[in-house]
C-alpha cells in the first residue's frame, strides 16, 4: 500500500524541522535564567528546553502519522474530528480543567493539554469537509453557511469563556478565511464579521483589565505607575528590541530575560530574538517564515481536491494570523493577547498541533505527487 502513495514534499519537511530546531534553541536561550532562579522549575536551567525537546519528538511522531494517513480519511471523518475537538474544549470546564495565569484553558490528562490549540485544526478540517460536501450549495444560507457559522460560533464561545481572547480571535479569523475561500456568500460573511467584531468588543469591555490591555499599547508609559503598571510587559519588550539594535547583542546575551521580561520563553520569545539577533536576524527569520508559508501555498495550489485546498488555506491562515498577533503584540503594533509564536515558543500543545498540521499538508503533497506520476505514466504509455 505504501508503494502506491507518492513522495512527500521534502523541502517543506526540511523547513518545518528547521523551524522546530530553531525554536528549541530559542527556548533554551530565553528560559534558562528563569528556570535556574525559580524553585517552581527545580532550579534546573534546562527545565523548559528538555520539555520542549520531548514535545518536539511527540510532534514529530504526530507529523509522521498525519503524513502517512491519506488525506481523504480526514475528509470522510470531518464531523468526528469536530466533535472530538469540541469535547476536549468543554473538558476545561470539568474537574479536569486547570487554571493557569487567570485562564481555565488547560486539562490534566496525566500531562497538560490545551484543547484550544487542537480546536483550531479541528475547525479547519470541519469547515473544509463541510464545504467540500456541500459544494455549490454552501452559498445557500440554511443548508450551507448556517451550519458552518453555528459550529464556528460554538468553538469561539467555548474558547472565549475560558477566557482566551487571542486564540478565539485566531479561530474566528481563520474560519472566515476558509469560508470566504470556499465561496461563501459575501453578504452573509459580512454579517458574521460584524457580529464577531461586536462580540469581541463587548467581551473586551466586560473587564477593566481587558480594557487596559487593549488601550495600553498606544502609550505603555502612560499608565500612572512610571512604566510599572499595565504597560510593563510591553515596555520590557520594547527595551529588549531597542537593546538589540541592528545586529543584536549576540546569542545568549539578552539582558531582558534576566527576570525583567515576563514569559520570555512563550509570549515574548520574539523579543528575546530581537535583542540577541537584532533587526537583521529577525528579518532573516521572517523571510524564512514567509518562504515556509509560500511552500505550503505552493503545495495547496497543486492539489486537485477542494478539501485539500481549503485545509491548506486554513493551515496557512492559522499559522500566519497567530504569528502576526504574537509579533504585533510584542512590538506594540496591536494589543498584547498572549498567544505563542508558532513553532518557536515553548508549549507542547501549540508545537504538536503545528507539526501535525504540517503532517496533513505533507499528506496532501504525497497525493498530488502520486497524481502527477499517474499522469506521466499515462502520457508515456
Amino acid at each position: 500500500m505504501e508503494k502506491s502513495r507518492g513522495m512527500p514534499d521534502f523541502l517543506l519537511l526540511f523547513m518545518t524541522l528547521t523551524l522546530v530546531g530553531f525554536g528549541i534553541v530559542m527556548v533554551f536561550s530565553a528560559s534558562y535564567i528563569l528556570a535556574y532562579y525559580d524553585q517552581n522549575y527545580q532550579n534546573d536551567s534546562l527545565y523548559f528546553v528538555k520539555k520542549q525537546i520531548l514535545w518536539a519528538f511527540l510532534g514529530f511522531a504526530g507529523m509522521l502519522f498525519a503524513m502517512n494517513v491519506p488525506y481523504p480519511v480526514y475528509k470522510r471523518n470531518f464531523s468526528l474530528i469536530a466533535v472530538i475537538s469540541l469535547v476536549l474544549l468543554f473538558l476545561v470546564f470539568t474537574p479536569l480543567g486547570m487554571r493557569i495565569n487567570g485562564a481555565r484553558s488547560w486539562i490534566n490528562l496525566g500531562f497538560t493539554l490545551q484543547p484550544a490549540e487542537i480546536a483550531k485544526l479541528g475547525l479547519i478540517i470541519y469547515l473544509s469537509g463541510l464545504i467540500a460536501k456541500k459544494k455549490d450549495r454552501f452559498r445557500l444560507w440554511k443548508i450551507g453557511l448556517f451550519p458552518a457559522l453555528a459550529v464556528t460560533a460554538t468553538f469561539c464561545l467555548a474558547i472565549a469563556a475560558q477566557p482566551d481572547f487571542g486564540t478565539g480571535a485566531i479561530v474566528l479569523l481563520t474560519a472566515v478565511v476558509v469560508m470566504f475561500s470556499g465561496g461563501a456568500n459575501l453578504k452573509h460573511l459580512g454579517y458574521l464579521c460584524l457580529a464577531g467584531f461586536l462580540l469581541m468588543i463587548a467581551f473586551a469591555l466586560s473587564e477593566p483589565y481587558r480594557v487596559a490591555r487593549l488601550t495600553t499599547f498606544w502609550n505603555p508609559w502612560n499608565d500612572g505607575m512610571n512604566g510599572l503598571g499595565t504597560g510593563y510587559h510591553l515596555i520590557q519588550s520594547l527595551y529588549a528590541m531597542g537593546h538589540g539594535g541592528i545586529d543584536g547583542v549576540g546569542f545568549g546575551k539578552s539582558i531582558q530575560k534576566f527576570l525583567y521580561l515576563p514569559y520570555p520563553q512563550t509570549d515574548f520569545i520574539f523579543s528575546v530574538m530581537a535583542e540577541e539577533f537584532g533587526f537583521v536576524g529577525c528579518s532573516l527569520y521572517i523571510l524564512f517564515f514567509l518562504l515556509f508559508l509560500w511552500r505550503i501555498i505552493h503545495i495547496t495550489l497543486k492539489c486537485e481536491d477542494i478539501f485539500g485546498i481549503l485545509v491548506g488555506i486554513g493551515v496557512v491562515s492559522m499559522i500566519s494570523i497567530q504569528s502576526l498577533i504574537n509579533i504585533g503584540g510584542v512590538t506594540g503594533t496591536i494589543p498584547i493577547t498572549g498567544v505563542p509564536l508558532p513553532f518557536i515558543s515553548y508549549g507542547g500543545s501549540s508545537l504538536m498541533v503545528c507539526m501535525t498540521s504540517m503532517g496533513i499538508i505533507l499528506s496532501i503533497s504525497r497525493e498530488s505527487y502520486k497524481q502527477k506520476m499517474l499522469v506521466k505514466q499515462t502520457i508515456s504509455s
